[in-house]
């Protein structure tokens, strides 16, 4: 993605104000780079009007050992990779009270005080002070040229980036956006990831914090090449204890989508079960189990078909394995599945077309939660949806039930307000169970991947229609 981008003419006409992205870089095993892409040139829109800010934590759960001279390891030790801003290179978030007038006098604050960012401190004023680094010095080795540089990932490996977004200046929209660049597809199907909006900016999921998933647990291809591209994944400013502003010129607040209980799909031994809906069908088409269910409302008003396809199964020797019969699949240890809603089917016809805004998925004995939220529209169908991995060895687990919720209604998108703080997180595993896709595990050793990562703004006021980041040309 170049540096400078042009404005489309319907933007310029429309006199939209400012857009700006920012991007970071990040490889296994690569290199990429981070650059902050809030000018234009060519045009007569000013740089910091509308200007998004990102600070970040990275966490890398390797090996434990030696961690203070394993080289992805800061100074500060494991689990600290690299952090912005990082006054003293040690791998950790940091500011020192010599620099700004807002951290007390004590002296330094770090992530480890709270064990999370460092948010009290971190606003459009002092981030101002931070020029986007060039590359990332945790004081261990060469500077990487990488966010996320890893060469030597293992099964059971896992890490963390907690990204916090800052808009100055005005209210805006946010994507999150993506780009792929040197995949070995191997590896990119085998490393599971998961997004979420991380209200204590702790860099871990926490229900208890309000914490919701963004992008539902699947693949780091689908992930990059599915969820952030073309179009980027709208965030949704009202996750963050209502804090969204409407876009229009008053800035008022508005509804979220209005979301409504629809029945839910259970996976028990004996198969699939339903309460209110029915399950229509279970088939074999091109060479793949499928399923055919029909969802309804409690008050059965509404009706939504769906097909579950490329259904996937852990095996006794806990391999995951493509269903291709009936006859073979253990339903209790389904961990991962696509979904699609269909117009009609077998003389029954989905009566509400909107799509589905939320749906929840819970897994085993420990009722591990996955909560899919879509902000900008409703989504009518998903690809390579997994349950979270669990324990040191990231093992996915049997999902117990699925639970959608419908669109009854969709609001106008929401904007995020300037001057306050907003995290948003990213974690990436690669289990220790050989992926369906592999023969074996060792067959990954020597690929890498090279990927971005970015987040796009476009200014709220008087843009009530925002374009998104596909609005580039």
């Amino acid at each position: 993605m170049p540096n400078d981008f042009e404005l489309t003419r319907r933007k310029a006409l429309a006199g939209i104000g400012a857009i700006g992205a920012a991007s970071v870089g990040a490889g296994l095993g690569t290199s990429a780079y981070f650059s902050d892409r809030e000018t234009f040139d060519g045009n007569t829109l000013t740089a910091g009007e509308l200007d998004l800010r990102i600070d970040w934590q990275q966490l890398y759960f390797g090996p434990e050992a030696n961690a203070h001279h394993y080289a992805p390891y800061g100074k500060a030790g494991y689990p600290y990779v690299n952090a912005h801003p990082d006054h003293d290179t040690t791998g950790e978030q940091s500011l020192d009270s010599d620099d700004f007038d807002s951290v007390p006098d004590h002296g330094v604050v770090r992530y480890s005080d709270e064990d999370a960012n460092i948010q009290e401190y971190l606003t459009c004023e002092t981030l101002e002070n931070f020029e986007a680094p060039d590359d990332f010095d945790n004081g261990v080795g060469e500077p990487q040229s990488s966010l996320i540089e890893l060469e030597d990932v293992k099964p059971g490996d896992c890490g963390e980036v907690t990204f916090s977004l800052h808009l100055c200046d005005n209210p805006g929209y946010i994507w999150w956006i993506g780009q792929v660049n040197e995949f070995d597809h191997d590896l990119a199907k085998a490393i599971k990831v998961k997004a979420w909006y991380d209200l204590g900016c702790t860099n871990e999921f926490d229900e208890e914090d309000g914490d919701k998933i963004l992008v539902e647990c699947t693949d780091l291809h689908t992930f990059v090449q599915d969820r952030l591209t073309p179009n980027g994944r709208f965030l949704n400013p009202n996750v963050y204890d209502g804090a969204g502003v409407g876009g229009d010129d008053a800035l008022d607040g508005e509804p979220e989508i209005d979301c409504r209980d629809l029945d839910k799909i259970e996976f028990e031994e004996d198969g699939p079960v339903m309460e209110h809906g029915e399950i229509l069908d279970v088939f074999v088409e091109d060479g793949e189990l499928k399923l055919v269910a029909l969802f309804r409302s409690p008050d059965g008003d509404v009706e939504i078909l769906v097909q579950f396809s490329e259904l996937i199964y852990k095996d006794e020797d806990d391999n995951e394995v493509l269903a291709t019969s009936e006859d073979e699949i253990d339903w209790e240890e389904i961990v991962e599945y696509d979904w699609d809603i269909l117009d009609s089917y077998d003389g029954y016809e989905t009566t509400d077309d909107a799509g589905m805004c939320e749906k929840t998925i819970k897994s085993g004995t420990a009722e591990e939660t996955s909560n899919l939220i879509t902000s900008l529209g409703c989504t009518t169908g998903q690809t390579n949806v997994r349950t979270p991995g669990t324990g040191p060895q990231q093992q996915p687990q049997g999902i117990s039930h699925i639970e959608f919720r419908y669109c009854a209604s969709e609001a106008p998108p929401l904007c995020f307000p300037e001057e306050e703080t907003f995290c948003v997180a990213f974690e990436w595993c690669l289990p220790t169970s050989t992926p369906e896709h592999v023969d074996d595990i060792n067959d990954l050793q020597g690929q890498s991947i090279s990927f971005d990562l970015g987040f796009y703004t476009e200014q709220c006021r008087h843009n009530s229609n925002p374009s998104g980041p596909s609005g580039f040309v």
